[in-house]
């Protein structure tokens, strides 16, 4: 499967569009994907100060971080991404960095927390090495102590959504992060056959009032199922995601 170009996502796209689902037109499921993704990062950034938001996109958290009192910085591969991410935050202290390679452009120890949405789950390879470097190289952008919160498409069937090119287990990220850190909390937040309630919303929640309260009850609603889902239940899913929270070790390289 070729890569996704995320240079002509971030031309071609609008909002929510060019960072998760570029064919939702109506805009109410990528609302309800970054809603379920919002309710799991926003507890966590209590007691944050300075946040690194790893694969920034348009930076469609930046505005809600800052809103927290957390310093915000951004970084992409995508050049055209960081531009957008820019001009979407005009006259706010956020900060945007193009970073095409690693090791990411920021001095040891420079972020309390580091946060990943959708996109260590774009580096798995057959060896893993990709994943793994880039995993080192936010520890090493994180101060002892330091948290990550990484949101990421797993899979317990070996298959993938097309969104990415290969199939990533919950125990490869785990791996991945062991020499690193140590995982504090672990929890599937949502499925990737949605429910029929979110379909239902999905369809036709425009027309519906209240919409913001009735996305609300349907993302808590996805995380549920999600949380109770294990074996069987797993195993019929393409994919599902999953948010890891994992704290740096001190002295680990």
């Amino acid at each position: 499967m070729p890569e996704v170009d995320w240079d002509e996502r971030a031309r071609q796209g609008t909002g929510l569009q060019s960072v998760i689902d570029p064919g939702d037109r109506d805009g109410l499921k990528n609302g309800l994907i970054d809603r379920i993704q919002w309710n799991a990062i926003e507890p966590w950034l209590r007691g944050r100060k300075r946040l690194l938001d790893y694969g920034c996109g348009i930076g469609r958290f930046a505005r809600r971080v800052l809103e927290a009192g957390v310093e915000y910085t951004g970084v992409d591969t995508s050049a055209a991404m960081i531009e957008a991410g820019v001009r979407g935050h005009t006259g706010m202290p956020a900060r945007f960095l193009h970073a095409p390679h690693l090791p990411l452009p920021l001095a040891d120890a420079s972020f309390d927390a580091v946060l990943s949405v959708g996109v260590l789950q774009c580096l798995q390879t057959a060896d893993g090495s990709q994943l793994r470097a880039a995993v080192a190289d936010l520890a090493r952008v994180l101060e002892p102590g330091g948290e990550l919160l990484m949101i990421e498409q797993a899979s317990a069937s070996g298959r993938h959504s097309g969104s990415v090119s290969a199939s990533t287990s919950e125990q490869d990220y785990l791996d991945a992060l062991e020499p690193h850190f140590e995982v504090a909390a672990q929890r599937r937040v949502r499925l990737g056959a949605l429910s029929r309630y979110a379909g239902f919303y999905i369809r036709h929640g425009k027309w519906l009032p209240a919409s913001d309260l009735l996305r609300a009850l349907v993302a808590r609603h996805e995380t549920a199922r999600a949380t109770r889902a294990f074996g069987a239940q797993l195993t019929v899913q393409v994919y599902f995601d999953v948010a890891i929270r994992a704290v740096r070790r001190p002295g680990q390289a």
